[in-house]
């Protein structure tokens, strides 16, 4: 078909700046030219074929950028932000869940300062809230930092008042997988502003499990198959949805929003009809985009392929999550102690400290409990096994008789305080640990205190630190390597290294609320069938490693009877404590 210009002085548009492009790969960093322009490193930015270009152009209502990390999702919605800045009123949010990402030296601070920071006289501040704005056209593009327990109605009544003070044409949420489905919900209700741009909400975020919403909400649309992976034709495929419950499952999706508008049996009043409105137009479009970490071609360069590779070493269930973009039901334990480790405790040097330590994990103490143990150590060095099995009465005594003979000083004796280890607090001046209680500050070499973020409770800092020592090689044992002692509620002999090739599945970390967690003892016996009691005795030990100052070491102590050869008695002999003057 041809065409004829009724016009021939007509003025065509200019053309796009043509793009030519070497993609850049782990051996090369490549190049992109605009224009005939040879972009500079680390100076221009443009978005990367396939997902960022396809981000870019996708004009849906709500967007999910979901699948592998490092795929190029944050940048992504950094580059959407450039779509509307000339729009006069436009108005933009990134928001997240981590309050340091949002702020100056964050992750997110620096990328949006990388790109935002000199593009078209842009100006910016690192306030609270820090804003990234262009006086020319009045628009703005704010970091939002929002961590509300939305189930609390005090904090559900402080997120609402900040979210109605925050209305963006353009909101996008950085590890969306944190948020509520109450915050993701309200939000929905704060995308607009008067720049005429198509009200945009985007959700980022790496693969959250089978039971989070935001999976759930790609299921029903269709976006994953049944081997719990994106489906590969639905990358990008646009989908439309209309809300008619009060959560995910009660959306409904078709192909077209006249296919919704009619399953939806959606109503408007005249009002709506009068300003130009459709059943139709109530209808959200949807659109979902997946990656690999090595689509984002410019970190693969950056980093010589090692952005891949990490992903690739953090275990096959994490590597399927991390990289390969996997939805399904996964084991969330660790372990990472192997019987090697506790095979070399027999081989592993001392560290030279002359202290002496004692640990006693208590408990019931009768005929039909288990044994209690008491671990003796030099240092780091295990040098002896006790065990109590008998009237919990006679308990403190037993721990007297045993720290005297060990020369033990009692702030060097950490005991188990929960249950029935409770009561030891009235009758020692020990150190009382409770499994369940917060973590404890940890110090550094030169007395600096530690970040504790990373421990759910007092009994995962305790055993990460054991975890660590054994990886390491830090702890020792003099003890005999084939020793036996008396074991479970029947007491039976077992040898040490056996019961603690067992009992090392103590070990097993999993993640909770963002932070390490190490099973209880009642969740262990559950699994088990057995109490960990020698495991949680080495475990008490580790509280004296938490502060890694150089211990001092204990002043010479002379026996009662040392002087005793030098008294001289004609009737008793040499050495006797009998003196007659």
């Amino acid at each position: 078909m041809a065409f004829r210009l009724l016009n021939n002085k007509i003025k065509f548009p200019a053309l796009y700046p043509k793009v030519e492009r070497e993609l850049p790969t782990a051996k090369s960093k490549g190049w992109t030219k605009v224009g005939g322009f040879l972009l500079r490193d680390k100076v221009d930015y443009i978005p990367q074929p396939g997902l960022q270009e396809n981000f870019c152009a996708c004009e849906s209502n709500t967007i999910y950028l979901c699948g592998a990390a490092t795929m190029g999702k944050t940048f992504s919605m950094i580059f959407k932000v450039l779509y509307g800045i000339d729009k006069k009123g436009f108005s933009s949010a990134m928001i997240s869940k981590r309050l340091q990402d949002s702020k100056k030296g964050g992750s997110i601070f620096r990328d949006n300062e990388i790109v935002l920071g000199a593009f078209a006289g842009c100006n910016y501040n690192t306030a609270e809230i820090p804003v990234f704005y262009w006086s020319q056209w009045l628009s703005q593009h704010r970091l939002a930092h929002t961590n509300f327990n939305t189930d609390n109605p005090a904090e559900r009544a402080q997120f609402i008042e900040l979210a109605k003070k925050n209305q963006n044409g353009l909101q996008q949420f950085d590890e969306a997988d944190s948020m509520s489905e109450f915050e993701y919900d309200y939000w929905q209700s704060r995308n607009r502003d008067d720049s005429s741009m198509i009200p945009q909400s985007t959700y980022s975020f790496n693969p959250p499990g089978p039971d989070h919403y935001l999976t759930q909400n790609l299921i029903n649309a269709g976006y994953i198959g049944s081997d719990w992976y994106f489906k590969p034709e639905m990358n990008g495929a646009t989908r439309y949805y209309y809300k008619a419950g009060t959560s995910v499952d009660d959306y409904i999706w078709g192909d077209t929003p006249e296919e919704v508008a009619r399953a939806a049996n959606i109503v408007i009043s005249d009002k709506d009809r009068e300003a130009g409105l459709t059943e139709a137009d109530m209808v959200k479009s949807f659109t979902a985009f997946t990656g690999e970490a090595s689509d984002n071609r410019m970190l693969v360069a950056s980093t010589g392929g090692q952005s891949v590779a990490n992903l690739m070493q953090t275990g096959a269930q994490q590597r399927a999550v991390l990289k390969g973009g996997y939805f399904g039901p996964i084991d969330n334990e660790e372990i990472n102690v192997n019987r090697q480790m506790i095979h070399d405790l027999w081989r592993n040097p001392v560290n030279g400290d002359e202290n002496m330590y004692a640990t006693l994990d208590v408990s019931g103490g009768n005929t039909d409990s288990d044994n209690c143990p008491m671990c003796i150590f030099k240092g780091n060095q295990l040098i002896a096994i006790k065990t109590f099995r008998g009237d919990p009465k006679e308990l403190v005594g037993w721990i007297d008789t045993n720290l005297r003979q060990y020369n033990v000083p009692v702030a060097n004796f950490a005991f188990d305080a929960t249950g029935i280890g409770n009561y030891l607090r009235a009758y020692t001046s020990g150190v009382p640990l409770t499994a369940n209680r917060r973590p404890i500050q940890e110090l550094d070499k030169e007395g600096n205190p530690v970040n504790l973020d990373a421990y759910f409770n007092l009994r995962s800092q305790l055993l990460s630190r054991l975890e660590v020592m054994l990886q390491k090689g830090e702890l020792s044992f003099a003890i005999p390597e084939d020793m036996t002692i008396p074991y479970g509620k029947k007491g039976e002999m077992r040898r040490v290294k056996d019961i603690l090739f067992d009992e090392m599945n103590v070990l097993i970390f999993e993640t909770r609320n963002g932070k390490r967690y190490a099973r209880s003892k009642d969740e262990y016996k559950a699994k088990f069938k057995s109490s960990p009691d020698l495991f949680d005795t080495i475990m008490l030990f580790m509280y004296f490693f938490l502060d890694a100052k150089p211990k001092k070491q204990p002043s010479p102590q002379v026996a009662d009877d040392a002087y005793d050869a030098l008294y001289q008695n004609t009737s008793y002999g040499w050495g006797s404590r009998r003196i007659y003057r």
